[in-house]
């Protein structure tokens, strides 16, 4: 089994090209049940659950390959209605086959989604979305089952609470009914975006206004060659990463507007951020603590939520962290004190005070409290083991290679 060995207490400076955003890849790739035509997606992270993703689509007849190192080839003229049971329950991003499925073959019956257990993620609001356009069926015993007795049919839906998935679920589910859909207090992230693009890259007809989305529903959509965002949630790691180790860092290929609204919290912690078209420049040397919690874009992003809480065990004054997301989203905190972190939980806060922490043998729990154990790792004295990097390597690609090469002592390598 893999781990990753780091030896901490070395500053980062270079260049880091940020790799195309996973939680857009994801959707992208299933929206491709939808077209007709083969679709050309470039900027792709080569990471596990895009290489999942693009086997569930080929084990239903599609043609799903990469044809080079970030560029994959899609077509889904073949495919039929034969989900891999096994491949679905060892993703979240598998809930995107609720719509696509649905739409594309009239009845869709799988696993519940896998992916990472950091509390309760239920799928509630996607299933109420899909009964709003006239699913039917729902949830037993582990499986998920949905029909829809002759066509799903336009409607507004307005969701409970904002949820990424469910907004784009509904997104993909409306976009080829006749008439017009209106889905109310959507979520707002880069990747929903990305969605809305490619899909009108397609020739959908999607406009977002905020707090809803309007779908007007088009005949049938194209082929198209479309390239994805770079990931916000890789740079915002990296430059947590920084403020660890000191030091200065180009993070290449990054929107900047995507970055734009952790401005405030980096300033406060002082991080040094300044841009250049697709280019963002980050230096820290003494930082600071802040008090911050995890909102729906655009405010604080949960999934950045461990790897602030490692980069506070560094900064003078230490600080708090409030999880407004998901409730489960704490398992890193016993990983970080196996290292000697201050911290306490005090309900769906941390209090974390400075600490100098000390290398350790630790375990990733999840795919981002893997990646807050790499940032702690890379501030500690002496030498810090990561254990189940299963995890990291779903969502972060050349994780390593791309620190080592900055300056970070990094390896991956064979474990016992």
């Amino acid at each position: 089994m893999e781990k990753i060995l780091i030896e901490g207490g070395h500053r980062l400076n270079g260049d880091i090209e940020i790799s195309g955003m996973k939680n857009s890849a994801l959707p992208i790739i299933f929206a491709c049940l939808l077209i007709e035509g083969e679709c050309i997606l470039e900027n792709i992270p080569r990471v596990s659950d895009v290489q999942n993703a693009l086997s569930i689509l080929k084990t239903m007849g599609a043609e799903a390959d990469f044809v080079d190192y970030h560029t994959v080839k899609i077509n889904t003229k073949s495919a039929e209605n034969n989900l891999d049971f096994e491949l679905i329950s060892k993703m979240r991003a598998s809930s995107y086959l609720l719509s696509c499925a649905l739409v594309r073959f009239g009845r869709v019956n799988m696993p519940y989604p896998g992916g990472c257990n950091f509390g309760s993620r239920p799928i509630e609001q996607h299933l109420k979305g899909l009964k709003c356009l006239g699913a039917r069926g729902g949830e037993s015993d582990g499986f998920l089952t949905l029909k829809c007795k002759n066509n799903l049919k336009s409607n507004k839906i307005s969701l409970d609470k904002i949820s990424v998935g469910a907004t784009i679920n509904m997104i993909m589910a409306a976009v080829l009914l006749e008439g017009q859909s209106v889905i109310e207090n959507v979520a707002r992230e880069p990747h929903v975006i990305d969605v809305i693009r490619f899909l009108n890259a397609c020739g959908a007809d999607i406009l977002h206004f905020g707090s809803y989305i309007r779908v007007n529903g088009v005949r049938k959509l194209k082929g198209v060659k479309y390239r994805i965002y770079a990931d916000m949630i890789e740079a915002g790691t990296y430059i947590a990463c920084v403020g660890a180790t000191g030091g200065a860092l180009s993070l290449k290929g990054i929107e900047y507007e995507h970055i734009r609204p952790l401005r405030l919290i980096f300033d406060e912690m002082n991080i040094k951020i300044s841009y250049n078209s697709r280019e963002i420049y980050v230096s820290s040397n003494n930082p600071k603590g802040t008090s911050m919690q995890t909102e729906p874009y655009p405010g604080f992003p949960t999934d950045l939520h461990p790897q602030l809480s490692a980069l506070v065990c560094y900064c003078e004054g230490g600080g708090s962290i409030t999880e407004n997301i998901f409730d489960g989203r704490f398992a890193y905190v016993a990983q970080l004190e196996k290292m000697g972190a201050k911290i306490k939980r005090v309900g769906n806060t941390v209090y974390i005070s400075q600490t100098r922490l000390i290398g350790a043998s630790t375990d990733a729990t999840d795919l981002r409290a893997g990646a807050a154990l790499v940032v702690a790792g890379l501030g500690a004295q002496g030498i810090t083991t990561i254990n189940n990097v299963n995890y990291i390597v779903r969502g972060y690609e050349e994780l390593t290679s791309k620190l080592a090469s900055v300056g970070g002592n990094i390896k991956l390598i064979q474990g016992e």
